[in-house]
């Protein structure tokens, strides 16, 4: 296995979705990366004359590794006409891909599933995220969200991510606001939505059922990309179909050290 780049992530420039939101990935990437996660350094306040009781003790500095996953679609078409497969692969894992990239960020299911037992997989939300518990609404569910994140990292900002249920919940309740193509919350986050964010508990490894309450994440940093493109095709005479396969290479990581979670009484799943 290629070893991760070790790189320095700096804070991207949110503009739209998923890919669009997240910070740029370095080149060398495809290897996987390796960054310090700085982003919970946060400052002391001192007086003129402290003792040395009153220093602030060095905070210690994590280090975090990703590596990429394939996103894939295969399609399978008659052969006995004008269908291209590979053009229709291609399509739909255009319209698709960010649902897919969000669900692994959540999940890290497709990285925990193939990976070299000795290394496991890639850190998840849903694996990372400190359980806030349940608020009584997602008012409150967002203010506690905001103001643990902002005691966290000294204020610096950062995303949450929630599914598209939430964000009617969200839109209903005045807590979120459009910025261009991004949605925002009260202090300036960008919140991103998608289907691929389906409202879990961290530690689960299923979906929520009718009535769960849902979950919003938060994390400091989001970093993401998508690569070059592979298409495998082939014709089978004997029952005259064409299959195709689309293959992309595509990498999101997160700032795992301001990583959380928080629920909200009113707003369930379906």
């Amino acid at each position: 296995m290629p070893i991760p780049v070790p790189v320095e992530l700096a804070p991207g420039t949110p503009s739209g979705g998923f890919l669009a939101s997240a910070g740029s990935l370095p080149d060398g990437w495809t290897r996987g990366v390796s960054f310090a996660d700085v982003a919970c350094l946060t400052p002391v306040v001192m007086g003129e004359c402290p003792t040395a009781d009153d220093l602030k003790p060095a905070q210690r500095v994590g280090s975090s590794t990703f590596q990429p996953v394939s996103l894939i679609t295969a399609v399978e078409c008659t052969a006995m006409g004008d269908f291209d497969s590979a053009t229709i692969a291609g399509a739909a894992l255009d319209s698709t891909r960010e649902f897919a990239l969000a669900r692994e960020l959540l999940t890290a299911e497709a990285s925990t599933r193939d990976a070299n037992p000795s290394r496991g997989g890639n850190p998840s939300l849903v694996g990372s995220a400190t359980d806030l518990g349940t608020s009584a609404s997602i008012v409150s569910a967002l203010a506690c969200l905001e103001q643990t994140m902002g005691n966290a990292v000294g204020g610096s900002g950062g995303y949450i991510f929630a599914g598209l249920d939430m964000l009617v919940f969200m839109k209903d309740a005045g807590v979120i606001w459009r910025d261009g193509a991004r949605w925002r919350t009260p202090s300036g986050k960008t919140v991103i939505f998608s289907a691929g964010f389906d409202g879990r508990a961290p530690g689960s490894t299923t979906a929520p059922t009718a009535g769960d309450p849902l979950y919003l994440y938060a994390s400091a940093g989001l970093w993401a990309g998508v690569g070059s493109r592979a298409v495998f095709s082939d014709v089978n005479r004997a029952v005259n179909t064409s299959t195709s396969r689309t293959e992309d290479v595509a990498l999101a990581a997160f700032s795992e050290c301001s990583t959380y979670a928080v629920a909200a009484s009113d707003a369930t799943a379906c």
